[in-house]
């Protein structure tokens, strides 16, 4: 009975999206339709550990069916539950936190965004490192399995002494070990530094006036060559493609961006660690920070780097921006 619900639903979906055309409707549909098909593979999972539960405590089945049982429940349960929730539930709870503060807050919407209420910003160094470790090791297991699928071929090329093959992973390696280097590099960074903060004299920052402030970071020591800041500012084009691929594609465009070298004599070593004074001057015809319109977004981005005997330094702020006379 199962089987044959699912398969509707299958071909219910299929007829829709055969036969509607508007572009928004289709949206809809898919979005429901996963919806359905998250909730469902979350609700097996917990009714299959309920079961297994029972038919334990019961005598119906062994503890090594329990476990298997159990096992297959969370499976079902992260594969459907944790998507559901943070393509659907997260993003439904956090637009309604924001239609509340743009209520509360009709005038100053650097107070919408949570992260912008208050004139510290953190930035957390573990998800770039993250991210870069888990690029490189992905490419990392993709080549050992292609390898590993093509070996013959590849040790024959090599007893051939086939330079082209040779090249390739020469310049493959070169390419792994500046990755890793670099990978390498903000692990330890990530462990010796840990995260930042941008706190803001100027509140917003000011078109037409100035973004300053200054990063407070745990490093000890101060580097020799300083630091490097950026601010830039991105406009990403958010383009639905409902009725092509039925997912949302980002197009970022850098608009504007200022660069500027903070000397050695410039930084300060207080208790925490380093600071790192703050100051550009910011354009009266630029854009102002957008991060909740449907169709684009407006992103002011402040990033500081540097280096310390082989240790990589980085951090990086999303900073609001707008034409309105700073708050104190």
């Amino acid at each position: 009975m199962f089987g044959i619900i699912v398969v509707l639903i299958f071909l219910l979906f299929f007829i829709l999206i055969t036969v509607v055309k508007d572009q928004k409707a289709l949206l809809r549909i898919a979005q429901g339709f996963l919806i359905l098909i998250l909730g469902g593979l979350a609700v097996m999972g917990i009714l299959a550990i309920f079961t297994g539960s029972y038919e334990a405590l019961s005598g119906a089945c062994s503890l090594k069916q329990l476990l298997i049982q159990v096992g297959a429940g969370l499976l079902f349960i992260v594969c459907g539950g944790v998507p559901l929730y943070v393509f659907f539930i997260s993003r439904e709870v956090s637009r309604k936190r924001f239609e509340r503060r743009k209520k509360q807050y009709p005038d100053a919407p650097w107070m919408w965004v949570k992260h912008w209420s208050k004139k510290r910003i953190v930035y957390v160094s573990k998800g770039p490192t993250a991210f870069v470790w888990f690029v490189l090791l992905g490419m990392v297991a993709g080549l050992a399995f292609v390898s590993y699928m093509n070996r013959e071929v590849i040790l024959s090329k090599i007893k051939s002494h086939d330079l082209e093959l040779i090249l390739f992973f020469l310049i493959l390696s070169l390419i792994f070990l500046v990755g890793f280097s670099y990978a390498i590099s903000l692990l330890r960074g990530h462990f010796k530094f840990g995260n930042s903060l941008f706190e803001m004299s100027t509140y917003p920052g000011i078109l037409g006036g100035e973004l300053a402030g200054t990063i407070h970071t745990n490093m000890k020591n101060v580097p020799k060559k300083g630091f490097d800041l950026e601010l830039r500012c991105g406009y990403i084009d958010v383009t639905s493609q409902a009725g092509k691929r039925l997912r949302n594609t980002d197009r970022t465009v850098n608009v504007w961006e200022a660069k500027r070298k903070v000397r050695l004599e410039e930084v300060t070593l207080g208790p925490q660690g380093v600071a790192i004074p703050v100051s550009f001057s910011l354009p009266p015809d630029a854009q102002e920070s957008d991060a909740w319109s449907p169709d684009k977004r407006i992103v002011w981005t402040l990033s500081a780097s540097s280096s310390l005997e082989g240790v990589s330094y980085f951090s990086s702020f999303d900073v609001p921006v707008f034409k309105t006379r700073a708050m104190v």
